[in-house]
């Protein structure tokens, strides 16, 4: 037995250990522990992503405080600007290049490229480093740029002692605007590859006012580049320009305004503006009244849309909806008794003089108690006048004509904020108060592209064109309380738009000045304080009116007209508001195939403003039809 157990202790080292065997009785290997090996490299990973993970947080953390110091620095450039402080302006300049550049640095690595790649969040990285790059393209090419026109634009600089502008600024900018456009449209090749909509709302809220400025300025600064020369033009530069301006008097409505009954000439030389006051001006104005020099409309099918006195007094001549044929007549009749020829024809109405007026100040006039004031020149110029000096013509002529040369005076005399005043003239332009027509073609084509040439248009190309115009049949001033609004309705089944007007008549009393109430209504049989008006619309270019409610006007003796204008098929009705009361009239086109553009409506402007509604059935018709 001894043996034996020497026998088993001399084999025992040889065998492995085990506590387990398998079921025919042979022991199981234990396995080698190698979880070490796998879990210190995920770890390893791990860390190295915790790693890089927290320094592109840090990263982040620094473009956005850089973006946003850069923000708060480049407020300080207009103020400092105004003040005349340019080493201020160079310091925030350099301060804020330096913030922009670190920023830019840091999204061009790949570390910023590699968490643009990730699902996700990448698109939110992406545009948060496009917006940086763009936002340095925009320091480092275009502040100094921007900083130099900017000074050289200030208004200390921009107005001339007497009345004008400084054309230096302007012509000094010219050459500078290629460069600053080529920096806008390398910024904007950067925010261009930001798909907002796939973008978190928080980071589309930091940097999205950013890239509406990109998306905005690009356009301007290629008009600004294309137009500049024709705006030094229009301003005199190398030689005297001749306009003839249109003071629209809503209170007697008129297509394009109102009764043009003050008008006045200007002369333009080098940026000087200077208001004509001598004979053939005066005699111009005389003709106006019904002199020798009556104008002409063609083609006839046009011209007989109208009553026929429209083209002999220059109180009708902006009846005519496209104020291309009023400036037209009135350019003709300068002509006829001058023998000279106008640069231009401009129009406007009170109420955009009193959103001048906000910014220009007060005009106080000799003799007058009350100063014209934004608050007070619509009432003041289109009602109180009248009640204050009755049917006395001469009376109240006189203080048009001074009136009209005091706010020429104070808005030419300097001394506002330009930016502020362009905002008011945007707000006239956006209601159809403000017109231009030029001879020259390269000034027409800007006024076109401005939106300011007032066309009827024959073609739908760049718009599909709606409009309803009011003239004018009671020889009165009661539209000082005519309010309107329009609304355009479409029928995708018969291809149809339709466009309808509501007129207001708020006359308060029937015992207003002879001026206000109408002339003409007691022979037609209508009460002094009734609207009546020739409510004008035409078919689109290619299309047919098929309808009109009412079918037919107001009167059965030949009070309503077609005919055809710029190729439109047109008619007028003659409609009556009796005093509290309203009315809505509608013309119903066909829609042509080629009628996709989108929609744009005009129509008179009044004293209050003209609210248009599209309803939502004209998208599919007409994309971007509520734009």
């Amino acid at each position: 037995m001894a043996a034996a157990a020497a026998e088993e202790a001399g084999k025992a080292p040889t065998e492995p250990r085990t506590g387990r065997k398998t079921s025919a009785g042979s022991p199981v290997r234990r396995k080698r522990r190698r979880w070490p090996w796998i879990v210190f490299p995920i770890l390893g990973l791990l860390l190295i992503v915790a790693v890089t993970g927290g320094i592109f947080v840090l990263q982040a953390l620094t473009v956005r405080d850089n973006l946003q110091a850069a923000k708060g620095q480049i407020s300080q450039v207009v103020p400092l600007v105004k003040a005349g402080d340019t080493e201020g302006v160079q310091k925030v300049a350099d301060e804020v290049l330096a913030l922009t550049t670190e920023s830019n640095d840091i999204v061009g690595n790949p570390l910023w490229q590699l968490a643009g790649a990730v699902p996700f969040v990448g698109e939110n990285v992406s545009a948060v480093g496009q917006t940086t790059m763009a936002t340095h393209v925009l320091v480092r090419d275009a502040m100094p740029i921007a900083l130099d026109l900017l000074a050289k634009t200030d208004v200390k600089n921009l107005m001339v002692e007497g009345g004008g502008i400084n054309l230096q600024p302007f012509r000094d900018m010219q050459p500078q605007l290629p460069a600053l456009r080529t920096a806008f449209d390398e910024a904007k090749a950067h925010v261009d590859q930001i798909d907002r909509a796939a973008i978190l709302p928080f980071v589309d809220e930091n940097i999205g006012q950013l890239v509406d400025i990109v998306d905005q300025a690009v356009p301007m600064l290629g008009l600004a580049e294309k137009y500049l020369p024709n705006v030094l033009g229009v301003l005199g530069d190398g030689g005297v320009r001749t306009y003839a301006i249109l003071f629209q008097n809503n209170a007697e409505s008129r297509a394009t305004g109102g009764n043009p009954g003050a008008a006045a000439i200007l002369t333009v030389a080098d940026g000087r503006v200077q208001m004509r006051v001598d004979a053939d001006v005066a005699r111009f104005l005389l003709e106006g009244r019904g002199g020798d020099f009556s104008q002409q409309i063609e083609p006839p099918e046009k011209a007989q849309l109208f009553e026929k006195d429209t083209w002999r007094y220059t109180q009708n001549f902006t009846r005519t909806p496209d104020f291309s044929d009023t400036a037209a007549m009135v350019s003709g009749l300068w002509n006829d008794t001058t023998g000279e020829n106008l640069d231009g024809v401009f129009s406007l109405d009170p109420v955009i003089l009193s959103y001048m007026l906000s910014v220009a100040g007060p005009v106080t006039l000799d003799g007058e108690t009350e100063p014209i004031t934004a608050d007070n020149a619509v009432s003041l110029l289109l009602f109180d006048t009248y009640e204050r000096f009755g049917t006395d013509a001469v009376a109240s002529d006189a203080y048009f004509a001074k009136a009209t040369a005091g706010i020429f005076s104070r808005i030419m005399g300097g001394g506002w904020d330009p930016m502020a005043m362009i905002e008011q003239f945007q707000k006239g332009m956006d209601e159809q108060r403000l017109y231009l027509w030029f001879a020259d073609e390269g000034q027409q084509a800007m006024a076109v592209e401005f939106g300011l040439d007032g066309a009827v248009t024959a073609t739908n190309e760049e718009t599909t064109q709606l409009g309803i115009y009011l003239n004018n049949a009671s020889y009165s001033k009661l539209e000082y309380f005519l309010s309107t609004s329009m609304a355009v309705t479409c029928s995708a089944e018969d291809r149809t738009v339709t466009t309808s007007i509501t007129m207001n008549n708020a006359v308060p009393r029937s015992d207003l000045n002879g001026w206000t109430l109408a002339w003409r209504n007691q022979s037609l049989g209508y009460p002094r304080t009734t609207m009546l008006f020739d409510v004008l619309s035409f078919a689109l270019p290619g299309g047919t009116l098929v309808a009109t409610d009412p079918a037919e006007g107001d009167r059965d003796d030949q009070w309503d007209r077609t005919g055809v204008y710029n190729g439109r098929e047109g008619k007028s009705l003659f409609i009556a508001i009796p005093m509290g009361e309203s009315r809505t009239v509608s013309f119903t086109s066909t829609v042509p195939e080629d009628a996709t553009a989108p929609l744009s409506v005009r129509y008179t402007p009044t004293v209050t403003q003209t609210p248009v509604t599209i309803d939502p059935g004209c998208e599919g018709m007409f994309p971007a039809a509520a734009e």
